[in-house]
């Protein structure tokens, strides 16, 4: 285990124990929250990152599409790379990048992007279900969470999966909406278009 990872971990495990002792405790810019208690830790340590939202699936793309309202998580434990709050490159909406740095994906970067609102900042340390954005209820073109590049604004796949092409689904949307799945929430939509590209 990696030294971020330890520490991950720990920042996990202390914030758990505040909110054993605290269930209202609330935490300061760079400290970890606590898990969400809607949102069951797999054996991973990763959690759904639509726990607390009420979204109906929409396509796989760079990363998968949904529509709805509520409160998005951190999938794992993580530190925030990147914020935007409105005006970004997505469909002009907010943006909010982390990396985890524990788990089967530690070292991997997280979008959220389009209509939503990032409710942390850059350098901050979040454990697995700390909010990390609100979905803009009715926003138009809905979100998008998925694989980041980890370099500005950028998906995986546009940035190291082989590309993409506006509508059709990707290795790292398919592989992101797994990933999902397999923490309880609803899988994105392929639309029966194949899938292109590469995600590792």
């Amino acid at each position: 285990m990696s030294i971020e990872a330890a520490i991950g971990r720990i920042d996990q495990i202390l914030a758990m124990q505040q909110q054993l002792v605290d269930p209202s405790a609330a935490t300061g810019a760079g400290a970890a929250a606590t898990a969400t208690a809607t949102a069951p830790v797999s054996a991973s340590g990763y959690v759904s990152p639509l726990a607390n939202a009420h979204v109906t699936p929409e396509r796989i793309d760079q990363g998968v599409d949904y529509a709805g309202t509520g409160t998005l998580g951190a999938i794992g434990p993580g530190v925030v790379t990147n914020v935007v709050k409105t005006g970004s490159a997505w469909e002009g909406g907010g943006y909010v990048e982390y990396k985890l740095t524990s788990g089967p994906y530690a070292g991997k970067s997280v979008f959220y992007a389009e209509g939503v609102t990032p409710t942390v900042s850059v350098g901050q340390r979040l454990a697995a279900g700390q909010p990390v954005a609100t979905l803009i209820p009715g926003a138009s073109h809905g979100i998008e969470i998925g694989w980041a590049a980890g370099r500005g604004e950028q998906a995986y796949a546009s940035a190291y999966g082989g590309g993409y092409t506006e509508g059709n689904p990707t290795a790292a949307g398919k592989a992101f909406s797994d990933l999902v799945a397999s923490l309880g929430g609803p899988a994105g939509l392929t639309e029966g278009k194949p899938v292109s590209g590469t995600f590792s």
